[in-house]
């Protein structure tokens, strides 16, 4: 039997009781969809996913797409519009206009997406998870991380993580 006094600690028990039935992915997903954290042990700052434009949707959606699969990859300015058979001028422009970014915000959005993905699902070290979403060293995304997110990638690892993963 699992009773909660409040909303806030009404959500904790039902988090827990999907992520005893059904695992820590399923808790994480709901939680994002409800934005709250999957498991809170106070002072919890929210993480919500960012949509991600739907890369059907616009004439650059093969580089999107591209870019996507190669984060790990140099992907200034120079390389995503020749990926589009585009001048850099010319991409800037109509990335800008299709996602709302510039080309380098917009990469940068989506590494720390993908470190934060990382970061929950895997064990990784903080280096590897840096090297593997395209960050030239740990250091570099540390900050990064810190400026976007206001806590540690150890920190959010942490509080994401639990002890069944």
């Amino acid at each position: 039997m699992l009773t909660s006094a409040g909303t806030a600690s009404s959500l904790d028990a039902s988090l827990h009781l999907v992520r005893a039935a059904l695992g820590s992915d399923a808790a994480r997903t709901i939680a994002r969809h409800l934005v709250v954290a999957p498991h809170r042990d106070g002072d919890q700052a929210q993480y919500i996913d960012r949509p991600i434009l739907d890369a059907d949707a616009t004439p650059l959606g093969e580089t999107i797409t591209w870019a996507l699969a190669h984060l790990d990859d140099s992907l200034d300015v120079e390389t995503l519009a020749a990926h589009a058979s585009m001048s850099p001028r010319n991409f800037s422009r109509r990335f800008r206009e299709a996602t709302g970014l510039s080309p380098a915000r917009w990469v940068l959005a989506r590494r720390l997406d993908e470190a934060r993905h990382l970061l929950e699902a895997t064990s990784w070290p903080v280096t590897r998870v840096a090297k593997a979403c395209g960050f030239a060293s740990a250091v570099t995304f540390r900050q990064n991380f810190v400026a976007r997110y206001a806590t540690t990638p150890t920190s959010y690892r942490s509080r994401f993580t639990t002890a069944e993963d």
